[in-house]
């Protein structure tokens, strides 16, 4: 229509705690898009009332007064099989649930900039398997969003830090803890080029943990002096989590605050100093301090040959965090980011430079109100000096997670799983192996393909299969078999399998697996599209 506006670049930092959108501007900058509250953040936080779906702010101040009607910290069970939580009399999927998040954002940022949301690049923990990607990117579509990918976290803040220093060489390690997740990546910057080195991190290590050190002490204070133990309370466990949440904020600023616990008419005051929560803490801030070490290893690197630590999310605004920092790395960890907003920014950053290299009339299109678009349009009222800088970026990631198939080893007879693309592979990569069949006269091969590190298949994820079928019959055990890995940088692993006597071939894409088939995703879509969102 003529004179209507571009629809947005976006990217979303779909996080724990709290999530934020950003979008490239037409002088190709990423800014953050305030919601509808003028906040730049959101709390990743539902409220269910009935027919309604409240989010943010609002729904985190209600999870002390209606806490059985209150979602938090769903992204820690993103992927997670069979979860589900009732509310308001129906279930829900970790999907479902960050899905309506994810429209929140969109919908607030449509209001704010008066322009649609045309495509997205959601960014994930670095340490997220294939599942919990998959359930990531189920939850966009779900949310009505054009993901156009998902993007590790790490990598998104080196962008959103190194687009301002193209051309120069610089070896970041990036520092993310965030309100549940911890990765710790080390990132090259030089020239035009961003690579990824190593990465490697805990899915369950964040903000919330240290938040659970106070409530443990404050509570065992409580049952001390009144015999009640105010977390088997529902109402008091999540004031008190609230409470211990703004107590662990407060003491990045302030040397001590007081806690009040109320529970069944009964109330306790509990002066918390800065160093005694930081000694609670302490295991919690050395349990990620060993990962400063592993992942430089990984990278092949010595502390000498960093020139940047990066500080990532809103928890390394803690002082122990910082001063850990500057004790293990010997350099000051670098200011010129916003912990919580640059993984949006660099995200938005992301989404632009795969809009680039997308011409208007490529396939891969999206969907824009019923009419069919391409990535690459959306670029076009950027000015051209950005449109250049964009143009020449390059990313290269590195699969966070091995990738091998499950094998008889000869020796034992024992199945392993045989990795063809260890963790920390540059990507795209491509990989071949070859293999003899298992047994005499036979005429199919059924290569299960697997993510982990683990030798025991049993502690590996299983992703996908593919078949090579109507082989010759009559021939002997060890028949040779070609397998080839390719992983995109998009994250799209395709398997073939070869017969080398026959040349049959067969080939598969390993679908990310969730727990949700193509029909539930559609009809999670129709049962989360019936709530208003407030």
């Amino acid at each position: 229509m003529p004179g209507e506006k571009v629809p947005m670049i976006c990217g979303i930092d779909l996080g724990t705690t709290n999530s934020v959108i950003a979008y490239i501007d037409d002088h190709g900058k990423a800014q953050v898009i305030p919601n509808t509250d003028n906040e730049r953040i959101t709390p990743s936080v539902v409220l269910f009332d009935g027919a309604e779906a409240v989010v943010g702010k609002i729904a985190k101040n209600s999870a002390v007064t209606a806490p059985e009607s209150v979602v938090q910290f769903i992204k820690r069970h993103m992927g997670e099989d069979g979860w589900t939580q009732t509310l308001c009399g129906k279930p829900y999927t970790p999907e479902m649930i960050s899905a309506l998040i994810l429209r929140k954002l969109a919908q607030d940022a449509e209001t704010v900039m008066g322009r649609k949301v045309g495509s997205v690049v959601i960014t994930v923990p670095a340490y997220f398997n294939e599942i919990e990607r998959k359930a990531t990117q189920d939850a966009g579509i779900i949310a009505g969003l054009n993901v156009l990918s998902v993007l590790n976290e790490p990598t998104a803040a080196a962008l959103a830090y190194g687009l301002d220093r193209l051309g120069q060489r610089k070896r970041v390690l990036v520092y993310d803890l965030g309100g549940g997740t911890l990765d710790v990546t080390v990132v090259q910057i030089e020239g035009t080029k961003i690579d990824v080195l190593a990465t490697d991190g805990e899915r369950r290590l964040g903000g919330i943990d240290w938040d659970d050190e106070v409530i443990n002490t404050v509570a065992e204070k409580f049952k001390t002096e009144h015999q009640i133990d105010p977390r088997t309370d529902l109402d008091a466990y999540q004031d008190l989590r609230t409470k211990a949440e703004d107590a662990k904020i407060a003491l990045s600023k302030l040397e001590k605050v007081r806690i009040l616990c109320q529970c069944q008419g009964r109330t306790i005051k509990v002066e918390l100093t800065r160093s005694e929560f930081e000694r609670m803490t302490k295991a919690q801030l050395e349990q990620t301090e060993t990962y400063l070490g592993v992942v430089l290893a990984k990278a092949k690197l010595t502390w000498k040959d960093i020139d940047v630590v990066l500080p990532v999310g809103g928890m390394t605004r803690m002082p122990a965090v910082r001063e850990m920092l500057r004790r293990i790395t010997g350099i000051e960890p670098d200011a010129s980011v916003n912990p919580d907003e640059c993984v949006a920014i660099g995200a938005a950053y992301y989404n632009a430079v795969l809009s680039m290299h997308q011409a208007p009339e490529a396939t891969t299109a999206l969907w824009l109100n019923g009419e069919r678009t391409a990535p690459g349009a959306l670029i076009k009222d950027i000015d051209a000096k950005a449109r250049g800088l964009l143009q020449g970026v390059e990313v290269t990631n590195v699969n966070s997670h091995s990738l091998g198939i499950i094998g008889i080893r000869k020796s034992d007879g024992r199945m392993v799983n045989d990795i063809l693309i260890p963790r920390n592979t540059p990507i795209p990569v491509e990989r071949t192996k070859t293999y003899g069949t298992a047994t005499a006269n036979q005429v199919s091969v059924q290569i299960k393909v697997v993510e982990g590190e683990g030798e025991d298949p049993e502690d590996c994820v299983e992703i996908g299969t593919c078949v090579l079928s109507e082989l010759p019959a009559g021939r002997d055990a060890g028949a040779k078999v070609d397998v080839t890995f390719r992983y995109d940088a998009d994250g799209r692993l395709e398997v073939s399998a070869r017969d080398r006597a026959t040349g049959k071939e067969a080939k598969v894409e390993i679908q990310r697996k969730s727990g949700m088939t193509q029909a539930q995703i559609t009809d999670a879509k129709a049962a989360i599209g019936g709530l208003d969102l407030g």
